[in-house]
């Protein structure tokens, strides 16, 4: 099966940016790292300017590097092979106060599957951390991705999302706006 690397369409013009005004003590990481999040009370909202975009995707930009999806990537996402966390926020237009309900994918499935041999990386080593690799370039192993459809890689790679061909074929066959992939090596 082929796999993608999932990142922001930045070819679009005029899409909404969003933007945090408080942050309520959540640190940026904590979405992002592959975790069940425990204390979400739904206060937290993000805000945009129609002046910097105006163009509501189904994965919206914003300064927290979240995956912030629309309520019909949600539900096509719940029928893919996967675990995801969805944490609802409020979009709201700077403007007049419009808002719009979206929901921060917290993707908590990890899978040890990166392919160091096949990537294009470089290693540093930190002290009390071990070894760290910065990947340019991903190559994963297909047999232990545990056949799922969208993923985050273990062992400090947890930041980059990654998809399967079907959830490719499901964006496209939906519309889905937002959303670049790039293909990634499989051996």
């Amino acid at each position: 099966m082929k796999y993608y690397k999932l990142s922001m369409d930045m070819e679009r013009k005029h899409d909404i940016i969003c933007h945090y005004e408080n942050d309520f003590g959540i640190w940026q990481n904590e979405l992002v790292v592959g975790k069940v999040f425990k204390g979400w009370d739904g206060r937290f909202s993000f805000v945009y300017d129609k002046t910097e975009g105006y163009i509501a995707t189904d994965y919206l930009a914003n300064d927290k590097g979240w995956f912030v999806v629309s309520e019909k990537l949600k539900l096509l996402m719940e029928n893919m092979n996967t675990e995801i966390q969805f944490l609802p926020v409020k979009i709201v237009s700077k403007q007049d106060g419009e808002e719009m309900n979206y929901y921060i994918a917290n993707i908590v499935k990890l899978v040890d599957a990166l392919c160091l041999k096949e990537s294009k990386y470089f290693e540093i080593n930190i002290q009390k951390l071990g070894t760290i690799y910065t990947v340019s370039k991903y190559a994963i192993y297909e047999n232990k991705t545990d056949n799922a459809d969208i993923f985050k890689l273990s062992n400090r790679q947890e930041i980059p999302i990654f998809v399967s061909e079907r959830f490719k074929k499901m964006l496209a066959a939906n519309d889905i706006t937002g959303i670049s992939l790039r293909e990634i090596k499989v051996v």
